[in-house]
C-alpha cells in the first residue's frame, strides 16, 4: 500500500459522513488519490537578491507567494501594462534559487506560468492540478522525493469548485516526511461580495485534512484573511502553529498578511522572512515573497 497524507478506514468514512451535512448546499468535499511523476525541466536565469547562507543539517527552507494568475497581465487583462506572467515566473524561480528554497507553495498559477516554472527551474519539480487556475506545490529534486499526491475539493468565488493537491514529500537524506496543502481562499470584493461563507468552508476543509494527516503538514498560500484566519488555524482544536504569533496573542499581534503559512508544531518554524523588494513587486501584485525555516529531522 502506497503511503499517503490522509488516513483511511472506518474513521475516515465516519468523518466524511459527518461532513456531508455541512456542505449539502454547496457540494460535497471530495478527495481522490492519484500519483504524479515529476516532469523534467530545463535551466533558466536568476535574479539578484540577497544570497542566503546554507541551511543547517536537519532544516529546510519553505517559501510561499501569490504568483498572480497570468490572465491578469496578459493582453486584454486588467493589468496588461504590468510584466507578463512568464517573465514574472522567471523572477520567482530566480528568487527561489538565490535564497536556496527547498520546497514551497505557489498560489494562483495558470498554464503559461506552470510551463515557465518547469522550463526555468530545472532543479525543482512542480505538483499541480488540471484546473485552469490552481495552487501548486514545488520541491527541490535533490532534497525531496514525491511519496504521494491526493486531491481535495475546495471552493473559490461564488462556490466554484477547485482542486488542491495534498502532497507528501520525503527528505532524501533522512527519510522524514512532510505534507503540503496549497490554498487560495476567495476575497470579498465590490464585484464579488459575501465570499466569507466560502472562506469558512475552506477553513473546514483545511481542518479536515490536518485532522487526518499522518505526517507533519504545512498549509500555505493566499487566505485573503488576516488575523482572523491566524486565530482560527492556530486554535487548540486545529493544532497548527504560525511563525507570526502564538494563538494566545493572535488577535493583538501585528496585522498579518493575507499570504500565510501554518505548520504542525513538530516542524518548529523559525527565521520567518519577508522579501518585498523590487523583484517581488514586479512578480506579484501582493508585492512580497515569504519564507520560513522548518525542522524535518534531528541534527546529527
Amino acid at each position: 500500500m502506497s503511503p499517503t497524507l490522509i488516513s483511511s478506514g472506518p474513521g475516515r468514512a465516519a468523518l466524511l459522513r459527518a461532513v456531508v451535512p455541512v456542505v449539502a448546499l454547496c457540494g460535497v468535499l471530495g478527495a481522490a488519490l492519484s500519483f504524479l511523476v515529476p516532469t523534467t525541466a530545463t535551466a533558466g536565469p536568476t535574479v539578484k537578491v540577497a544570497q542566503a547562507e546554507p541551511v543547517q543539517p536537519g532544516f529546510q527552507r519553505f517559501a510561499w507567494l501569490n504568483a498572480w494568475a497570468d490572465h491578469h497581465t496578459a493582453p486584454g487583462g486588467a493589468a496588461a501594462d504590468r510584466l507578463d506572467g512568464v517573465p514574472r515566473m522567471r523572477i520567482v524561480v530566480g528568487h527561489l534559487r538565490r535564497t536556496l528554497i527547498d520546497f514551497g507553495v505557489l498560489a494562483e498559477v495558470e498554464a503559461p506560468q506552470r510551463e515557465a516554472f518547469e522550463s526555468f527551474g530545472r532543479e525543482y519539480a512542480l505538483v499541480s492540478t488540471p484546473d485552469a487556475t490552481d495552487d501548486a506545490v514545488f520541491y527541490r529534486r535533490s532534497v525531496f522525493r514525491l511519496v504521494s499526491r491526493d486531491t481535495v475539493t475546495m471552493y473559490y468565488r461564488h462556490g466554484a469548485r477547485v482542486s488542491a493537491p495534498v502532497v507528501v514529500l520525503e527528505e532524501r537524506s533522512s527519510g522524514q516526511r512532510v505534507g503540503v496543502l496549497p490554498v487560495h481562499f476567495p476575497a470579498s470584493l465590490p464585484s464579488a461580495p459575501g465570499q466569507k461563507r466560502w472562506r469558512d468552508l475552506n477553513a473546514r476543509v483545511v481542518k479536515d485534512v490536518v485532522a487526518r494527516a499522518e505526517v507533519p503538514i504545512v498549509v500555505a498560500g493566499d487566505f485573503n484573511q488576516r488575523n482572523d484566519i491566524l486565530c482560527d488555524l492556530t486554535s487548540p482544536g486545529t493544532g497548527l502553529v504560525s511563525p507570526l504569533a502564538e494563538h494566545e496573542k493572535c488577535a493583538t499581534a501585528r496585522r498579518a498578511p493575507i499570504d500565510q503559512a501554518f505548520l504542525s508544531p513538530s516542524l518548529q518554524p523559525d527565521r520567518y522572512q519577508v522579501y518585498s523588494g523590487p523583484s517581488a513587486r514586479r512578480a506579484t501584485d501582493h508585492g512580497a515573497f515569504y519564507q520560513v525555516r522548518v525542522r524535518l529531522s534531528d541534527i546529527p
